[in-house]
Parts: C-alpha cells; structure tokens; sequence
C-alpha cells in the first residue's frame, strides 16, 4: 500500500526567490556542500561531528539546490539548523555587524547633507 503521507505530515513551503539572488543562492550552497564533502573524504572520523550528522547536512545541501529549481520544499527541523549555520557562517564571515553599522553611519551623514541641498 502506498504511503498516505509522503511527506511524513509536513507541508510543502512555496519559495519565492528572486532571479538575481538564484545564482548566489546556488554557489554558496553548492560551496557549503563542497567544502563539507571535502572534509568528509579528508578527514572522516576525525571530524568533530559524527559522520552521520554530516552525512545529513550533506542531504540537506542537496535537497536545499534541488528546491531551487523546483520552487518547493517540505522542510524539517533538520534542514532549517543547515540553513540556519550557513546563514550564520555567512554574516559571520562578511562581519555583517560592521557592515550594517557602516552603512547606517554612511547613510546618515549622507542623508542629513542631502536634506541640506534640497
């Protein structure tokens, strides 16, 4: 008999992404894949993670590029943590923090000057 419930009682989510942000999308998940595969056959056991945890991460990775495509998920728990540390990682590494109060110091000044000229 056929499973009722394919995805196990979880809904599928509709993505809205836009076309200019695809490619990013594409390249840092596809980048995050890499680099875990990498150090999967590099160091294996030796990982601070268990090997099926990451093997999952992997899964997620994989599911997260083929959504792209298709515009749908059926999220889990699971894959949310993926997204969520990659998401992470990434404001991380820009020093997102800096940026924004940069920006927003930046813009300020600008925008007191330009109120002046007008």
């Amino acid at each position: 008999m056929a499973d009722q419930h394919p995805t196990g009682g979880r809904h599928a989510v509709a993505l809205e992404i836009l076309t200019g942000n695809l490619p990013f999308l594409r390249r840092v998940l596809t980048a995050a894949r890499v680099g875990l595969r990498e150090d999967l056959d590099r160091f294996g056991d030796e990982l601070r993670q268990p090997r099926s945890k990451l093997l999952l991460e992997d899964a997620a990775y994989a599911e997260l590029l083929v959504a792209l495509d298709r515009r749908w998920i059926v999220p889990d728990d699971e894959l949310r943590a993926v997204l969520r540390r990659l998401a992470e990682s990434v404001d991380h590494d820009n020093d997102y923090a800096r940026v924004v109060a940069e920006h927003d110091a930046l813009h300020g000044l600008l925008n007191q000057i330009e109120g002046e000229a007008s």
